[in-house]
């Protein structure tokens, strides 16, 4: 490459699974002279990772979040690893002299984190140049090289066993384009602009950042909606991933701003503009208190006029945000929410995903199911979802049903009958039950969407993750517009005295 030398390491992974498509990844890192890393990346048909070498940082982006590692490889011995890891453990143990019996030196994740101290025992010594060399790491593995390349690695604790196939092997022929970039465009014909906003917090909380779409042509104090998604993890737009994933917010937002409302939409903790922060549910309300109170004070806005739009787990936070302003919520629209306690969420969604385990483990993966939701009714965490645990602990001791019943708005519940997120009979029946029996003048309403999925997309098959990801499908516009034609309704009340006039003309 120019004056330089530089060598390149390729990889490519194939992950057998029963009963599904293979699971493939590839790889390429570009080393100097020395072996030390210049650039690469890492990539599946989900996810993309990058990284290169600036002066002794490594910079790695996934094309929307950027990190940072130290790496002086020529101040301290370090290697590098990223989802390759087999083959990086070979490159690096091939990169070095295996002459002492005790080896250390820092190794980076191309994956980023924290470095770790990598350290081994030479238990065997080659004999002679290519000889057989065996080695305990720290992190509890015996790996056997033969001629520099690894013949055997084991890892006990985990029952794990790998193993370099003998003879010629023809080098893969499949590639990897990489995921998909996802880019907002407004739509063709606008009648609203964007402007950026900060949301406002206190010390010690993530700077968030979002916009307020306006209108064309307002006229004085106006109707608004507050936009809250669903996951906690999404991009104003609607942006989630990895996998990059259009969750179609976007498309609701811009409807209802087209209808000629204010819109407020932001991007959640790590996502977007928004800085990172502790995933729970405390904080993702608060997130959402901060989006409201920097609504209510733009210009463009009529405080007593605002609507909450809320998709899936959103809902939520939107109940418990109406129940603490009262009348000054003009209304909640619940999409596809989830009316029973997080446990029975849980419990069915794991239901829906045993269908798509392979017959000769659904078995086990039920009996994984019920210990962990056994876990959750104690009050604890299952390992699995230790990531989640500061949500989870909140999240689950709420009963959305108790919570709509101390809220005054009207409620308009939308679900989709092929959600698989929700159980479309059971949760929206729930919030329904419950909305309606809060008495007269606090109305709830239930539209049911034959053939629309949680995203609110059209589904003619069986609704599954990977049907998410697909491009090029679009929110349902008779959804959109039964949607906005009731936010317009609850925003513009009818004149004082307007009902009586109507009521005495009737006579």
């Amino acid at each position: 490459e120019g004056a330089s030398l530089r060598h390149r390491f390729e990889t490519r992974t194939e992950l057998l699974l029963p009963g599904r498509p293979p699971a493939r990844a590839e790889g390429m890192l570009l080393l100097d002279a020395r072996g030390d890393l210049v650039r690469g990346y890492e990539r599946s048909d989900a996810a993309q990772l990058r990284f290169s070498r600036e002066g002794t940082l490594l910079r790695l982006t996934d094309g929307t979040r950027q990190d940072e590692v130290l790496y002086d490889p020529q101040t301290r011995d370090t290697a590098f690893m990223a989802h390759s890891a087999i083959f990086h453990e070979e490159l690096m143990l091939g990169l070095r002299r295996l002459a002492k019996d005790e080896l250390a030196w820092r190794v980076v994740s191309l994956s980023g984190g924290v470095p770790v101290e990598w350290e081994a025992t030479l238990t065997r010594a080659p004999k002679a140049v290519g000889g057989q060399a065996v080695l305990r790491t720290n992190l509890g593995e015996e790996i056997v090289l033969e001629g520099g390349r690894l013949v055997r690695a084991v890892v006990s604790a985990s029952d794990l066993r790998i193993e370099a196939l003998r003879g010629e092997v023809e080098w893969p022929s499949w590639t990897i384009e990489g995921p998909p970039t996802l880019r907002y465009e407004p739509p063709a014909q606008a009648r609203f602009d964007a402007r950026e906003l900060e949301l406002p917090g206190q010390p010690g909380q993530p700077a968030l950042f979002g916009e307020l779409l306006v209108p064309d042509g307002l006229t004085g104090p106006s109707p608004a909606v507050l936009w809250i998604s669903g996951t906690g993890r999404e991009d104003r737009h609607g942006f989630a991933g990895p996998p990059p994933v259009d969750l179609g917010g976007h498309e609701i937002t811009d409807a209802l701003a087209q209808a000629g409302l204010l819109v407020l939409r932001f991007d959640e903790r790590g996502q977007g503009r928004s800085e990172p922060g502790p995933l729970s549910f405390s904080g993702q309300l608060e997130d959402v208190q901060r989006a409201y109170r920097t609504l209510v004070v733009q210009p463009e806005v009529d405080p007593d006029r605002v609507v909450l739009v809320a998709h899936g787990e959103g809902g939520l936070r939107a109940l418990s945000l109406a129940a603490q302003h009262g009348a000054a919520i003009s209304g909640v629209a619940l999409l596809g929410s989830p009316g029973r306690p997080f446990v029975e969420i849980l419990r069915h969604q794991g239901d829906a995903a045993l269908d798509g385990v392979p017959p000769e483990l659904r078995e086990a993966a039920r009996e994984q199911q019920a210990r962990m939701l056994a876990q959750l009714r104690r009050g604890e965490v299952p390992p699995e979802l230790a990531d989640h645990e500061a949500w989870l602990r909140e999240a689950a001791s709420l009963d959305p049903a108790r919570i709509v019943a101390g809220v005054a708005a009207p409620l308009w519940i939308g679900q989709g009958d092929a959600d698989f997120e929700v159980d479309p009979e059971a949760d929206a029946k729930a919030l329904h039950t419950a909305g309606r029996s809060r008495g007269k003048g606090r109305p709830a309403e239930l539209h049911r969407y034959p053939g629309l999925d949680h995203l609110f997309k059209p589904e003619p098959g069986r609704s599954t993750p990977a049907r998410y990801r697909e491009l090029g499908r679009a929110v349902d516009p008779t959804f959109l517009r039964e949607l906005t034609t009731w936010v317009l309704a609850v925003s513009h009340p009818a004149p004082r005295g307007h009902d009586k006039k109507k009521k005495r003309g009737a006579r």
